[in-house]
Protein backbone atom coordinates (compact mmCIF):
# COMPACT_ATOMS: atom_id res chain seq x y z
CA UNK A 1 0.00 0.00 0.00
CA UNK A 2 1.69 3.48 -0.95
CA UNK A 3 1.06 6.10 1.57
CA UNK A 4 1.14 9.83 1.07
CA UNK A 5 0.93 11.84 3.99
CA UNK A 6 0.74 15.83 3.97
CA UNK A 7 0.15 18.48 6.30
CA UNK A 8 -3.51 19.30 6.36
CA UNK A 9 -5.27 21.63 4.29
CA UNK A 10 -8.71 23.16 4.45
CA UNK A 11 -9.92 21.03 1.66
CA UNK A 12 -8.95 18.01 3.72
CA UNK A 13 -12.01 19.02 6.61
CA UNK A 14 -14.21 16.41 5.32
CA UNK A 15 -12.00 13.67 5.71
CA UNK A 16 -10.24 15.08 8.89
CA UNK A 17 -13.62 15.62 10.38
CA UNK A 18 -14.81 11.82 9.64
CA UNK A 19 -11.42 10.74 11.06
CA UNK A 20 -11.10 12.92 14.02
CA UNK A 21 -14.85 12.02 14.90
CA UNK A 22 -13.54 8.01 14.57
CA UNK A 23 -10.82 9.02 17.19
CA UNK A 24 -12.90 10.74 19.48
CA UNK A 25 -15.60 7.36 19.19
CA UNK A 26 -12.79 5.03 19.40
CA UNK A 27 -11.61 6.54 23.11
CA UNK A 28 -15.16 6.80 23.95
CA UNK A 29 -14.31 10.87 24.42
CA UNK A 30 -17.43 12.96 23.26
CA UNK A 31 -16.11 16.43 21.61
CA UNK A 32 -18.42 19.33 21.02
CA UNK A 33 -18.40 20.76 17.90
CA UNK A 34 -17.13 23.87 19.01
CA UNK A 35 -14.05 22.47 20.37
CA UNK A 36 -13.95 20.25 16.99
CA UNK A 37 -14.51 23.64 15.32
CA UNK A 38 -11.88 25.38 17.53
CA UNK A 39 -9.24 22.92 17.19
CA UNK A 40 -9.74 22.86 13.43
CA UNK A 41 -9.33 26.68 13.21
CA UNK A 42 -5.95 26.34 15.27
CA UNK A 43 -4.59 23.41 13.00
CA UNK A 44 -4.97 26.09 9.97
CA UNK A 45 -3.56 28.97 11.73
CA UNK A 46 0.13 28.72 10.83
CA UNK A 47 0.98 31.25 13.75
CA UNK A 48 -0.59 28.21 16.20
CA UNK A 49 1.65 25.65 17.48
CA UNK A 50 -1.01 22.52 17.05
CA UNK A 51 0.04 20.86 13.61
CA UNK A 52 -2.04 17.75 11.86
CA UNK A 53 -1.02 15.54 9.13
CA UNK A 54 -3.29 13.10 6.89
CA UNK A 55 -2.29 9.92 5.56
CA UNK A 56 -4.15 8.50 2.15
CA UNK A 57 -3.71 5.93 -0.02
CA UNK A 58 -2.89 6.94 -3.53
CA UNK A 59 -6.13 7.36 -4.57
CA UNK A 60 -6.76 9.83 -2.22
CA UNK A 61 -8.95 7.57 0.41
CA UNK A 62 -8.01 9.10 3.95
CA UNK A 63 -6.71 6.90 6.23
CA UNK A 64 -5.88 8.51 9.20
CA UNK A 65 -4.72 11.36 11.00
CA UNK A 66 -1.95 12.67 13.51
CA UNK A 67 -2.44 16.17 15.74
CA UNK A 68 0.77 17.54 17.28
CA UNK A 69 1.65 20.57 19.43
CA UNK A 70 5.50 22.45 20.25
CA UNK A 71 5.67 23.74 23.63
CA UNK A 72 9.00 25.16 25.25
CA UNK A 73 10.58 22.72 27.84
CA UNK A 74 12.25 23.41 31.09
CA UNK A 75 14.65 20.61 30.68
CA UNK A 76 16.06 21.63 27.39
CA UNK A 77 16.82 24.59 25.85
CA UNK A 78 14.87 24.00 22.40
CA UNK A 79 11.28 22.38 22.55
CA UNK A 80 9.33 19.56 22.63
CA UNK A 81 6.88 18.10 20.30
CA UNK A 82 3.87 16.44 22.01
CA UNK A 83 2.19 13.96 19.69
CA UNK A 84 -1.46 14.60 21.23
CA UNK A 85 -3.98 12.59 18.76
CA UNK A 86 -3.40 9.53 16.61
CA UNK A 87 -6.10 7.57 14.16
CA UNK A 88 -6.20 4.99 11.90
CA UNK A 89 -8.80 3.40 10.43
CA UNK A 90 -9.66 -0.43 11.35
CA UNK A 91 -9.10 -1.39 8.27
CA UNK A 92 -5.42 0.58 7.45
CA UNK A 93 -3.86 -0.72 10.92
CA UNK A 94 -1.19 -2.76 10.81
CA UNK A 95 -0.18 -1.24 6.90
CA UNK A 96 2.40 1.33 7.76
CA UNK A 97 0.27 4.27 8.35
CA UNK A 98 0.62 4.70 12.29
CA UNK A 99 4.47 4.24 11.33
CA UNK A 100 4.18 7.41 8.52
CA UNK A 101 2.12 9.56 10.45
CA UNK A 102 4.63 9.52 13.46
CA UNK A 103 7.15 9.67 11.33
CA UNK A 104 6.06 12.65 9.33
CA UNK A 105 5.30 14.10 12.97
CA UNK A 106 9.14 13.36 13.57
CA UNK A 107 10.05 15.36 10.73
CA UNK A 108 8.39 18.44 10.97
CA UNK A 109 9.30 18.53 14.94
CA UNK A 110 12.94 18.41 14.21
CA UNK A 111 12.41 20.90 11.14
CA UNK A 112 11.06 23.32 13.91
CA UNK A 113 13.86 22.71 16.27
CA UNK A 114 12.10 20.16 18.60
CA UNK A 115 14.61 17.89 20.45
CA UNK A 116 12.06 15.35 21.85
CA UNK A 117 9.06 13.63 20.55
CA UNK A 118 6.45 12.28 23.19
CA UNK A 119 3.52 10.49 23.82
CA UNK A 120 0.63 8.41 25.43
CA UNK A 121 -1.94 6.07 25.09
CA UNK A 122 -4.22 3.77 26.95
CA UNK A 123 -2.87 1.34 28.42
CA UNK A 124 -5.02 -1.24 26.68
CA UNK A 125 -4.19 -0.05 22.93
CA UNK A 126 -2.31 -3.17 22.66
CA UNK A 127 -2.21 -2.95 18.69
CA UNK A 128 -0.90 0.88 19.43
CA UNK A 129 1.61 -0.27 21.60
CA UNK A 130 3.04 -2.59 19.73
CA UNK A 131 4.43 -0.14 17.36
CA UNK A 132 5.30 2.45 19.76
CA UNK A 133 7.38 -0.15 21.28
CA UNK A 134 9.03 -0.32 18.18
CA UNK A 135 9.77 2.84 17.06
CA UNK A 136 10.84 3.93 20.64
CA UNK A 137 12.11 1.17 22.21
CA UNK A 138 9.34 0.70 24.91
CA UNK A 139 8.24 3.07 27.40
CA UNK A 140 9.97 5.16 29.26
CA UNK A 141 8.89 4.33 32.90
CA UNK A 142 6.69 7.43 33.57
CA UNK A 143 3.07 7.07 34.65
CA UNK A 144 0.68 9.92 33.34
CA UNK A 145 -1.49 11.16 35.53
CA UNK A 146 -4.18 14.28 34.91
CA UNK A 147 -6.02 16.17 36.75
CA UNK A 148 -9.29 17.86 35.46
CA UNK A 149 -9.95 21.35 36.68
Amino acid sequence: MTIEVSPVQQSDWTDWNALWAGYCAFYKAPVSDCQTALTWRRILDPDHTINSFIARQADGTALGIVTCLRHPSTWIDVGDCYLEDLFVLDTARGKGVGRALIMAVKEAAKSAGCERLYWNTNVGNTTARALYDKLTGGEDGHVRYRMVL
